[in-house]
């Protein structure tokens, strides 16, 4: 079935270039019936759906004064459209939010999309969204022409709203000293059952209001004496109210609007961008000067929440003791200093040791990872923020873009390049920069092959084992050798997507004045992510986290076990011990490494603790040196350690972004594919050498 949609909005609110942006400037123009108003028409075709897309005429309300009034209001009205898709201007949404008050009060398919969203912060406007649609009780979505911001968001809506029944009106004002007079006309209405098409509390209100068009209809419909029980009521309205109806209705539509936008809409009053902040345009210090902020950004980030690098560097100067004190008090040493109390707690309290290690190690631990990246997202996100609304952000971006661009990616990629670095769980979060959807979706696939935090760990682990080859050397090429796939991979989709089409990586944004963040914007905006967070991936991390639990302590014939070695799970990595054989690793001790690379699926870290668990051994080199691995194989193991599959909070975050199964499959492909044939190739180059 074709959706019909009816487009409507105040004059200049960017109706028009919204409807050219969706239909491609394939349209069909006409007369309404009988009229010389033109009514303009086009189709999208979306998700195997056929869109049409009705460009009503621009009108400020539904008064029916004027002729396109009368038709816009007869046309949502008549029942052929089956969504209603009011703008408001996102610089000037008090007064162009006013249509779609009138809207919500008309009819319950409506969909408010603001456009402008672009200039919005350039005159400092801030706008919750989400807080918004709270308020009207229908979707709002945020578009921008400029660079297709929202534009599938809000067909997605069209389809979604186009599947349920349109229902009542979304809105019921409250209209004061007003409402006694309002249910005594719609009882009138409802009493003779007169003009049933249009919504009943509507009419009533309409009617007060004196609206003439409407009166002739009762007046054919119903005859002169129930016109006047309702001119009658009128007349006592305003008596009593001692003022015209008509303005008291529009005053409290208005009263509602900035209720409304009290509390979801921060205005800051902009100044001029300053010659100071002009160095980023310059394209030697441009580069410098972003490379410089982002990575004083990374510091503080992952210090405060790890310890790291700080710790790294005070070992380093011989400062043991800050080391480790700056590692114990940080967000993430405290937290799991806390959680290691309470599932020891858990062993104590719960008798039977095999229930005691599914809370402690299963339910527990799963929260406790969830917890544990809640830190380092509010940290991010909080950075993130201020820099976005404060306006540096976009030129960050700019001074970044050329050294960027060599790689196919906008400047915009070098915040959750960067990210990486510590976590890739809130570096796919911050992709939301990105200028456009293909960069975002690349973006997404090739981040989890920059090295985290834990990859790092692994790495220093495994070259404590190492005899003869230097361990510095070995972080330095897992290092090399991760950055070479993500920069390789990420061009080669730049070339398949964009190249092909002549589009060369683009900075296409607005670059709004500097001004102080507003605390208020910055804590709309952190809430957003970790509530994304919080209700896509904490699910699935803690899902992952007990089936971990039950792959290890379940053995063949399902009876639980606390020797891992009895596992499903180690059943499961006897069968897979072939696929290693190419890089070395084999013998008896092959499936250890095995379930070490399948846990550290869940977790990168658990790939060291597996190791150690299922060996038996105190340290790595013990357990490698049982293992039989000698340097040859264990430098292959590092770079696949490094490539191979991100964890299961990542590939949570890459699903939670791009709704996409496929490009969660995609990713686990790639990175498979690449950690085999990089590890191949180390173990060649070893070989010869």
């Amino acid at each position: 079935m074709e959706v019909r949609v009816a487009l409507i909005g105040q004059p200049n609110v960017g109706k028009s270039s919204l409807f050219k942006a969706l239909t491609g400037g394939d349209v069909r123009i006409a007369n309404w019936p009988g009229t010389s108003v033109e009514r303009v028409e086009g189709v999208v075709e979306y998700k195997g759906r056929r869109i049409r897309l009705v460009d009503l005429p621009g009108i400020y309300g539904f008064s029916a004064t004027t002729l396109e009034e009368r038709l816009s209001r007869d046309y949502i009205l008549s029942g052929e459209p089956h969504v209603v898709v009011v703008l408001v201007d996102a610089t000037l949404p008090e007064r162009t939010l006013y249509l779609a008050v009138e809207a919500l009060e008309l009819t319950g398919n409506v969909i408010i999309a603001f456009t402008k969203t672009d200039l919005a912060h350039s005159h400092g406007v801030h706008i919750n969204y989400e807080l918004i649609q709270n308020k009207l009780k229908a979707p709002v979505v945020a578009t921008s022409i400029v660079d297709d911001r929202g534009l599938n968001a809000l067909l997605d809506k069209v389809l979604e709203t186009a599947s349920k029944p349109s229902g009542k009106p979304l809105l019921n004002l409250d209209y004061g000293e007003l409402e006694p007079f309002v249910e005594s006309v719609q009882r009138i209405i409802l009493e003779h059952r007169v003009l049933a098409n249009y919504p009943s509390r509507w009419l009533a209100v309409r009617l007060l209001e004196g609206d003439a068009e409407l009166e002739e209809r009762l007046l054919r419909e119903a005859g002169e004496e129930v016109l006047n029980k309702v001119r009658a009521v009128r007349s006592e309205a305003q008596r009593i109210v001692g003022r015209d109806l008509a303005a008291l209705t529009a005053s409290k539509r208005f009263q509602f609007i900035l209720e409304v936008l009290g509390s979801g809409i921060v205005k800051k009053k902009v100044a001029g961008g300053g010659f100071k902040y002009r160095f980023f345009y310059n394209p030697v210090l441009g580069p410098l000067a972003s490379i410089l902020f982002i990575t004083l950004m990374f510091l503080a980030v992952f210090t405060i929440n790890t310890g790291f690098p700080l710790n790294t560097l005070l070992s380093a100067l011989g400062q043991e003791e800050l080391a480790v004190a700056v590692e114990n008090y940080s967000v993430s040493g405290l937290m799991e200093e806390y959680l290691g109390a309470v599932q020891e707690w858990v062993g104590g309290v719960v008798g039977n040791p095999v229930a005691a290690s599914l809370i402690a190690e299963g339910v527990v631990g799963g929260v406790g990872t969830v917890l544990t990246f809640i830190p380092l997202i509010l940290v991010v996100s909080l950075i993130l923020a201020a820099l976005e609304d404060s306006g540096l952000l976009p030129r960050m971006a700019i001074g970044a873009h050329y050294l960027t661009s060599k790689m196919g990616l906008s400047g915009a990629a070098i915040f959750p390049l960067t990210l990486s670095l510590g976590c890739n769980v809130p570096a796919i979060l911050a992709t939301r920069a990105s200028i456009s959807l293909r960069e975002r979706l690349r973006l997404a696939i090739t981040l989890p092959f920059i090295p985290c935090q834990a990859r790092l760990i692994v790495l220093l682990a495994l070259s404590t084992a190492l005899s003869t080859f230097s361990s510095s050397l070995l972080v330095i090429a897992g290092y090399l050798s991760a950055f070479l796939a993500f920069i390789t991979v990420n061009y080669a989709l730049y070339r398949l997507q964009d190249k092909p089409r002549g589009r060369s990586p683009e900075l296409l944004l607005e670059v709004p004045p500097v001004h102080r963040p507003v605390p208020r914007v910055l804590w709309w905006m952190v809430w957003s992510d970790l509530k994304h967070f919080v209700k896509r991936a904490g699910l699935v991390i803690l899902s992952a986290s007990v089936a971990a639990w039950l792959l290890t302590h379940v053995s063949t014939s399902l009876q639980l076990t606390l020797d891992p070695s009895d596992s499903v799970a180690a059943a499961v990595s006897r069968v897979l011990t072939p696929v290693l054989e190419p890089l070395g690793i084999s013998g008896p001790g092959a499936w250890m490494v095995v379930f070490a690379l399948i846990t550290g699926f869940f977790a990168k870290e658990l790939f060291i603790s597996s190791l150690l668990v299922v060996s038996g051994s105190p340290t790595v080199r013990q357990a490698t040196s049982l293992i039989g691995l000698t340097d040859a194989e264990l430098i292959p193991l590092a770079v696949f350690t490094v490539l191979y599959v991100p964890c299961v909070a990542t590939l949570s975050a890459i699903y939670s972004e791009t709704r996409s199964a496929r490009h969660v499959v995609l990713t686990v492909a790639l990175m498979m594919v690449i950690a085999y044939a990089g590890s191949l190739l180390t173990r060649l180059l070893i070989t010869i050498g």
